[in-house]
């Protein structure tokens, strides 16, 4: 393969309409016709084109927002921790426990209720997507 060949993946249903499009221009003889094709050939590649260059936009557009949506968890979480840390150190204080194992077990309490959550949530999820299966019906003869 040579370095200078590029690949793209496009869409192949307008191209075969423009192969086809060449064809038929192929076998006609008339200029004027011929021009008209072109005319519309060139009308559908721009029209590709726009479509490509707003689709690309529209994915630019909401991997920013995600972007920015994803830094303001991470802030959120930040902030959360913080709290946890706060409290954490306060109560060690009061109770005279080592601060590591009071840590230790908050988050344990908090992976608990979080994979309750996520295992209930999924199994909702799952309900509502399942079809609802009917027992075939049995003739007799």
């Amino acid at each position: 393969m040579a370095e200078d060949e590029e690949y793209e993946l496009i869409p192949l249903n307008p191209l075969r309409k423009m192969e086809r499009r060449l064809e038929k221009l192929e076998k006609t003889s008339t200029s004027q016709e011929m021009l008209r094709e072109l005319v519309d050939i060139v009308k559908t590649n721009q029209q590709i084109v726009d479509d490509i260059v707003k689709i690309n936009s529209d994915i630019i557009n909401k991997i920013t927002d995600l972007t920015a949506a994803v830094n303001g968890m991470m802030n959120k979480i930040d902030d959360f921790m913080s709290r946890i840390e706060v409290t954490t150190e306060e109560e060690e204080s009061k109770e005279g426990k080592p601060p590591a194992s009071n840590v230790e077990e908050r988050l344990e309490k908090l992976e608990k209720r979080i994979n309750s959550l996520i295992l209930s949530t999924v199994a909702r999820s799952r309900m509502r997507a399942a079809p609802v299966r009917r027992p075939a019906p049995t003739t007799t003869i």
